[in-house]
């Protein structure tokens, strides 16, 4: 799967964080993956763009190859990862993007490092409107989703594989191996001490961030889905966000959930290349 991608690690105040590159010299596009996922799980991604484009996926701190955070997963540090591998790999202020998690980490960059991207794209960030919750109850039940994700990560990491991935593949039903299988293997690699930490990852306090949206002056591509489906923000939280930010287009997948790339991959590549290409025109 990845036997022609160069990989490596590189420090960030004391950790060791890992990524995957698909090199050549072509417009640089930084990906970063959202909790229990790693790198890898940007794999379909990658192979559709990478004749055009350099893209390097990151490992965030307690996940894929990248060394535990022992402790602090801020939305703070997770950005001075991301901004130490931009310096440290010699990056030309590339194109940043997330989902969920990574997209946080991505809005925390371009918010706090203001010279070293051109461009932005968020996959359903964790922002909601104040005393929302993350999930809609209906998800998660009346259980705290921290633990659920937890049981559930206790779960998957024993099953031996012959177990876990024909169950995989009925748990992501219609998707590819280059989807399932990183997947999988994702959740098997994530720390715990990051689940045990999870109440620490995001610095949003009560409501949307404007402040931060505010001070962005790059373009920002906004991916949302619908929160019956399981998105977490709503048009409502997109519209607010709009408002505050100078260059924001929002693209909007009826009957998405969370994980936009995955199911609605097709389209959101579509979108994702549009802009891409406005943001590198040479390309």
């Amino acid at each position: 799967m990845t036997a022609k991608w160069d990989h490596g690690s590189l420090n960030s105040n004391g950790i060791q964080i890992h990524y995957y590159r698909t090199g050549g010299n072509k417009p640089q596009v930084v990906l970063n993956h959202g909790a229990l996922d790693d790198g890898l799980c940007w794999t379909r991604v990658a192979k559709a763009l990478q004749a055009d484009y350099d893209l390097i996926m990151l490992d965030t701190r307690g996940h894929g190859r990248s060394k535990s955070g022992q402790g602090d997963y801020t939305s703070q540090s997770r950005a001075a990862d991301v901004a130490n591998a931009i310096r440290v790999l010699g990056l030309d202020r590339p194109v940043v993007g997330g989902h969920s998690l990574g997209a946080d980490a991505t809005l925390h960059l371009a918010a706090t490092y203001p010279n070293l991207t051109r461009g932005i794209f968020l996959e359903d960030p964790p922002i909601t409107l104040p005393g929302q919750p993350i999930f809609e109850g209906k998800l998660t039940g009346n259980m705290d989703p921290t633990k659920l994700m937890r049981a559930y990560m206790r779960i998957i990491r024993v099953l031996p594989g012959f177990i876990s991935r024909p169950l995989a593949r009925i748990l992501n039903s219609g998707y590819p191996d280059d989807d399932v299988l990183p997947w999988l293997e994702s959740k098997k690699r994530c720390s715990m001490d990051f689940l045990n930490n999870l109440s620490t990852c995001l610095d949003f306090g009560d409501g949307i961030p404007t402040e931060l949206f505010s001070r962005i002056d790059v373009p920002v591509l906004l991916f949302i889905g619908d929160r019956d489906s399981g998105s977490i923000v709503s048009k409502a939280v997109a519209e607010k966000i709009q408002a505050t930010t100078k260059d924001l287009r929002i693209i909007h997948f009826a009957g998405a959930g969370h994980d936009i790339h995955r199911a609605r991959f097709e389209d959101y590549l579509c979108a994702l290349r549009d802009f891409l290409a406005e943001t590198y025109p040479q390309t």
